[in-house]
């Protein structure tokens, strides 16, 4: 992506972005797009090279952003605000380019506390990375 096109698709985030679920700067400069069912919620995107390490891969950083944001997006959806308290990733194949999908589905729901796994799949369906996080609620 040249210079020009990231400054619009970064001037374009801009001008979209809510200070909401969904709505916010990131998910919409990477893109983001959410699917929920009663238990999980899917964030699919695809990659671009703006998102790319120094070895032209997805980077890492954008994959735990990216667990992050299924994870508690499938909390607020559920339970209400939640925020993280931990979060561990664990990364198995490299990506370039295509759609990849995000799936998080919880773990365990406690009363304050919740459990949750998120996956990474390429455009093929192989897995990419997997996170496990830990969520506490917040009180409205």
């Amino acid at each position: 992506m040249n210079k020009t096109a990231l400054h619009e698709k970064f001037s374009k985030a801009a001008d979209q972005c809510e200070s909401d679920y969904e709505k916010y700067f990131l998910a919409k400069l990477f893109d983001l797009q959410f699917t929920y069912t009663d238990d999980t919620c899917t964030v699919e995107f695809e990659v671009e090279d703006f998102m790319h390490n120094p070895h032209n891969v997805l980077h890492g950083g954008v994959i735990g952003f990216v667990f992050d944001v299924s994870m508690g997006h499938l909390c607020k959806k559920v339970i209400g605000p939640s925020v993280t308290v931990e979060m561990k990733v664990q990364y198995f194949k490299s990506v370039k380019s295509g759609k990849v999908q995000c799936v998080a589905k919880f773990l365990r729901k406690g009363r304050n506390i919740l459990f949750l796994e998120s996956r990474m799949y390429d455009c093929e369906g192989n897995l990419i990375a997997m996170a496990t996080g830990t969520f506490a609620r917040i009180k409205e």
